[in-house]
């Protein structure tokens, strides 16, 4: 996706390679809480964000086993909550459409090896598939080793038409997500860490029962079941704040930020406080589990009306997650390399107990028409319910319910006369509710650090997309060669848009805020051509694609922000107009490959971005951090059937390279440091080699 779709880029904050932001027309599916997920995600039919923060843990996906992938793009309601920027959905594979056998096994720099093995196959009435995949790297950077098991298996029955279809997804991952750094720092190393450890370890089960018969020649019915289970583990070091208690008799002890909340030891006495040996350090753990069911069911019917063609479907789904969330947060020191020093100490303010639950409810419609044999009507509409409960298991002020419904519609035209030119233009609608983790963190007067910081805050109301879309694409030929060509203008605008404003000291602390009206809009376009070149010359393919995006906030507000060099009283006026940050307003790629017919093929690819805001600067009062251009080639070579291998070079130049940045405060760790501004590197130059066995 990041090499061959336009739009597509991603931000590496935490700097790994499981774990990095999707962004498409400046809307992400991230794997971090914190970030305003603004795109919906499906595994056979089934959508992956995770019911407490809309998540995306792409490390629990098994990649070797993905047959296809497509990328929807504006506010289609068919596809439910999240969609307020488009929709990524991916199928599997079975052992009807990928038989046989192959392993590939490769390894190379940052210690990283990778092992992934498949096989499939069927008879007249019964397929099977299978895939494995064992990822392990030490990192780039330093104390961020990685490793990720991914399994996949599904069964497959087919009979007069019918099928019937079970897959079993499986994955257990360890990942050490360093973060952004002070720039200070990296000027003098750039693999250096702020703190550490940051790691996240998942496990994941879910299963997928999919059916589809028909009913009559035009018609067919379908349905999806599906039950997950996930668990999610984090250890965070950060620096701490554990000062001189202020509160009478108390003023020789440690206490938590408030000054008087004595921090106690394991006997319950109080914990010393030492001007010279301070407690400069926290240890932040969590503990998430994640229950998952629910099915879905639509019916499909093609029959002519009035002669013309149409393609009518209707059905609904249904769905349930129940969340069981606890944290806590325990002194430290940090040592030498910064690296926190854990306590048995725990601070009495900082346990949270929430146990939530969500259940939605949708029901849709969709119906294209053929007003002329090459024009089309589209009208469809989707009725959301989301209901949300959580309870405090501790008594606090986290309990509480809330409700969100709407009824999203969208209009679609799409002329193609032939194959050279095909015009369409639409309008949609559809929405995002607010998470239970973004419920319990949307005080402006007490923001929490993600992931583990909650506290009652009022309820905040659901964002709105209205997006509207034209485009032109068609295929050209001529002799031996063809080009395809998209070009599309796009709008779309968020109404009470939800993002997450950092305001505290630390990167990670901030709250959850209805920012108001954002909008985001530009126009994308594309070539993807191919030629043969002639007897024993084999082909090339290219491609070539550019994005201006210019994503700014409607809605004028006042956002707190501690760190920003340039904040009155600590806080910024953003004006309406101002570019929200973490997104790139240009967007450019290109690829050329050649395949020769003796069994050689070269390519390479040329990634570009122009510069971002830092989060924590949506005001826009700071330079940009830098764009920059990426160099990756690959080299593969056939040796005979059943047997080829390759050579993968990425950031050819050693380009230093940066995708994320936030305001923060280094000086806790640093003192001499006075700059606020941190960044996620990106990777230095980076090669590896594999081979690739196949049956």
């Amino acid at each position: 996706m990041n090499e061959s779709l336009g739009s597509v880029t991603f931000n590496q904050v935490q700097d790994n390679p499981l774990q990095a932001d999707l962004q498409y027309r400046g809307f992400v599916a991230s794997p971090i809480l914190g970030a305003s997920e603004g795109l919906s995600v499906f595994l056979n039919g089934v959508r992956l964000n995770e019911p407490f923060g809309d998540i995306v843990n792409w490390d629990l996906l098994p990649p070797d086993a993905i047959r296809s992938l497509n990328l929807m793009p504006g506010s289609n309601p068919l596809f439910g909550l999240n969609t307020l920027g488009g929709a990524l959905s991916m199928e599997t594979k079975t052992g009807f459409t990928s038989p046989g056998a192959e392993a590939e096994l490769s390894f190379g720099s940052f210690g990283r090896r990778i092992v992934e093995l498949s096989a499939g196959g069927h008879g007249e009435h019964w397929g099977a598939f299978g895939a494995g995949r064992f990822f392990t790297e030490d990192g780039w950077r330093q104390h961020s080793p990685s490793r990720a098991f991914n399994g996949f298996l599904s069964t497959t029955y087919q009979k007069d038409g019918a099928t019937l279809d079970l897959s079993l997804v499986g994955a257990s991952t360890a990942m050490a997500g360093i973060g952004p750094a002070p720039v200070e720092l990296l000027a003098q190393d750039r693999s250096a860490v702020f703190t550490y450890p940051d790691e996240t370890k998942n496990r994941m089960l879910m299963a997928i029962l999919r059916g589809d018969r028909p009913l009559s020649p035009t018609s067919h019915l379908s349905a999806t079941a599906f039950s997950r289970v996930s668990r999610t583990l984090t250890a965070n070091g950060d620096q701490g704040a554990w000062e001189q208690c202020t509160a009478a008799g108390q003023t020789a002890n440690v206490c938590a930020s408030d000054g008087t909340t004595v921090i106690l030891d394991p006997a319950g006495a109080p914990v010393p406080f030492d001007p010279n040996n301070p407690y400069n350090g926290s240890d932040n753990s969590t503990y998430t589990h994640q229950l998952g069911f629910g099915g879905s069911v639509q019916g499909t019917f093609e029959a002519p009306i009035g002669g013309r063609e149409n393609h009518l479907f209707v059905g609904g789904s249904v769905d349930e997650g129940q969340v069981r969330f606890r944290s806590q947060t325990v002194l430290a020191r940090l040592d030498d390399t910064r690296g926190t020093v854990d306590t048995a100490f725990i601070d009495p303010t900082s346990p949270v107990a929430v146990d939530a639950t969500v259940k939605n409810l949708g029901l849709f419609a969709s119906d294209t028409f053929a007003l002329l044999p090459d024009l089309f009507l589209t009208l469809s509409g989707r009725f959301n319910l989301s209901v949300q409960s959580m309870q405090d298991q501790l008594g606090g002020d986290l309990s509480g319910d809330n409700q969100y419904h709407r009824l999203n519609p969208a209009v679609g035209l799409s002329y193609q006369p032939r194959p050279q030119i095909g015009v369409y233009g639409s309008y949609s609608e559809s929405a995002r509710a607010p998470t239970p983790m973004e419920l319990t963190c949307a005080s402006p007067t007490d923001p929490c650090r993600l992931p583990n910081e909650f506290v009652a805050d009022p309820p905040l109301a659901q964002v709105v997309a209205r997006t509207f879309e034209a485009g032109l694409r068609g295929r050209l030929r001529r002799g031996r060669a063809s080009v395809d060509y998209a070009v599309a203008v796009f709008h779309t605008a968020n109404a009470d848009d939800i993002l997450f404003i950092s305001s505290g000291a630390l990167t990670n602390e901030g709250y959850f805020a209805n920012v108001g009206d954002t909008l985001r809009q530009g126009v994308e376009a594309r070539l993807h051509g191919r030629v043969r070149l002639g007897p024993g010359a084999g082909r090339l393919e290219w491609s070539a694609s550019y994005t201006y995006l210019d994503a700014t906030f409607q809605t004028p507000f006042v956002s707190p922000s501690v760190n920003h060099p340039l904040a009155v009283g600590g806080q910024i006026d953003v004006a309406a107009g101002s570019h929200l940050p973490s997104i790139p307003a240009q967007v450019g790629k290109g690829s050329l490959a050649w395949m020769a017919p003796f069994g050689l093929a070269l390519s390479a690819t040329v990634l570009g971005r122009s510069g971002q805001y830092y989060r924590g600067d949506e005001a826009n009062l700071l330079p940009q951090m830098p764009g920059y251009v990426v160099a990756n080639l690959r080299a593969d070579y056939t040796f005979a059937r059943w047997i080829s291998a390759f050579v993968r070079v990425d950031n050819v130049f050693d380009a230093d390279t940066a995708s994320f940045g936030v305001l923060g405060d280094p000086t806790a760790v640093f003192p001499t440091f006075t700059d606020p501004r941190f960044q996620s590197p990106g990777a230095p130059r980076a090669g590896w080699v594999g081979v690739d066995l196949r049956h």
